[in-house]
């Protein structure tokens, strides 16, 4: 009989330890070393992990206004009101680094605004912004004239997509799903709240000025929306040409959910 199996655990171990040799024991503590520093790193990393999403949550599922991103104050001067509802939205892409939390979309917009005002002299130039973490990022507003579309800042509203999305660029952005969506979702808001008309139409900046904005990824997405203009109405026409020559003329068929 293995009068070892009759001793309690402790000392039960404690006899095998006894009875191996040197090497023995010194393999058993350095697998025993790197089991607990394994155990410690699982157990540093999910704390990490975890601290990490809660300091990151965002504060609305998908709207973020300029309290929210920590946006510096700016008095504005000009405004769309005599335009209002407007007809026209123009979306380009900012070229610059993309952002997959809220926190680092909210830092990347903070350092364009700060650029746009110390460099430019004017706040940062979008209505609004979309984000790769799919959220829209408030930035001018509704009802604020952008600096986004020289000729039509007064008559349209301006929305950049953070990142750049030509393409045939290395590292280039990819259009998804979820900022298409969000898109939608604030245009409809535009139209709920009287700045937008119901019939509003959607174009890329290269429709309407020498411009390779919004990149061929973003340009091909927008493309696909039931609300873009592919009849190319509005290039070469001035703020007042549009309000005029649209005026009474609608720009497509709304579906009956929309009206």
């Amino acid at each position: 009989m293995n009068h070892l199996s009759e001793l309690p655990l402790p000392k039960y171990i404690w006899q095998v330890i006894k009875n191996s040799s040197r090497t023995e024991r010194l393999s058993c503590a350095a697998a025993l070393i790197v089991l607990i520093v394994c155990v410690a790193l699982i157990a540093y990393f999910s704390v990490m992990t975890s601290k990490s999403r809660e300091e990151d949550r965002a504060p609305h599922e998908w709207r973020i206004t300029r309290e929210m991103w920590l946006a510096q104050p700016y008095n504005y001067t000009y405004f769309t009101y005599d335009y209002e509802p407007l007809l026209l939205v123009v979306i380009q892409n900012t070229v610059g680094p993309q952002c997959h939390r809220f926190q680092a979309c909210a830092a990347e917009l903070r350092n364009l605004q700060g650029w746009f005002i110390k460099d430019m002299g004017y706040d940062i130039p979008y209505s609004f912004a979309v984000g790769n973490d799919g959220r829209v990022y408030e930035l001018r507003g509704w009802g604020v004239e952008g600096a986004h579309t020289r000729g039509y800042n007064r008559c349209s509203v301006g929305i950049g997509f953070l990142g750049d999305y030509r393409g045939e660029m290395e590292n280039h952005a990819v259009v998804t799903p979820e900022q298409e969506n969000r898109t939608q979702l604030i245009l409809a808001e535009g139209v709920r709240l009287g700045h937008l008309r119901k019939d509003f139409v959607v174009v890329g900046a290269r429709d309407i000025t020498d411009s390779a904005s919004p990149g061929s990824n973003l340009y091909n997405a927008i493309r696909q929306w039931p609300n873009y203009d592919h009849q190319n109405r509005f290039n070469g026409l001035t703020c007042d040409q549009i309000r005029e020559k649209f005026k009474d003329v609608p720009l497509r068929e709304v579906p009956k959910d929309e009206k």
